[in-house]
Order: C-alpha cells, then structure tokens, then sequence
C-alpha cells in the first residue's frame, strides 16, 4: 500500500506514557482516616503505660512518620482538625508519640509558613 506524500505518517502509539513529576496531595479523607487511626492507637497505648513499647504505640508513631512524608499543601492541613489533633498527642506521655508528633507540627509549620511568604 502506498501513501502520498501529503497525507501525514500513519499513527503509531509505541510511546511509553509517563507519570507526571508533578506530586499529588492526598485526599481530606485519607488524612482524617491517618488522623483518627492514630488517636484511637495512641488512646490504647496509653491504657497500657507510658513507657511500655506496645504494638498501639509502635502503630501511633508509624502512623506520625508517614503522615509527615505525605505530599500536603496548606489549605489542606488548615481544613482538617489535624493540627488540634496533634498539639493534644505533643502532650501525650509516651515519649516516642510525644517526639513524632512534635516533628510532624514542625514540618506542617514549615508548610503553612511557606504558603504566607
């Protein structure tokens, strides 16, 4: 079969499709389900004692890390009540959960500072 030459080149979908660079926030949803999940865990750790390493504690601080990785944006840590969330788990007895969540109010500080400047 020939093709003129002013017809363009037959399509060929051989390109391999690429994710965009771009980071994408999480869903409210999804945060608050973080949220709650690690209130309950840090409530049970609690039951059980300050300063005994439990799998609820463990779960709480594991829960505090990850949610310091996750790409958020301001409006979306302004919109959720997880900040009042973790200024009450700050005061927590267990010193692990105490720390976590001292550096994930850090980090989402850093967040909300760079959306003002």
């Amino acid at each position: 079969m020939d093709f003129s030459d002013d017809l363009p080149p037959p399509c060929v979908n051989d390109h391999v499709k690429r994710r965009s660079k771009k980071r994408r926030t999480i869903r409210t949803k999804h945060l608050e389900e973080l949220i709650s999940t690690a209130i309950r865990a840090a409530h049970v750790a609690r039951d059980k004692g300050f300063y005994i390493v439990s799998p609820e504690a463990i779960q709480c601080v594991e829960i505090l890390r990850h949610m310091r990785t996750l790409p958020l944006n301001a409006r979306l840590i302004s919109k959720t009540d997880g900040l009042r969330v973790l200024l009450f788990l700050s005061k927590n007895g267990n010193p692990k959960i105490r720390s976590e969540s001292n550096a994930v109010i850090d980090h989402w500080k850093s967040i909300l500072q760079r959306k003002v400047h």
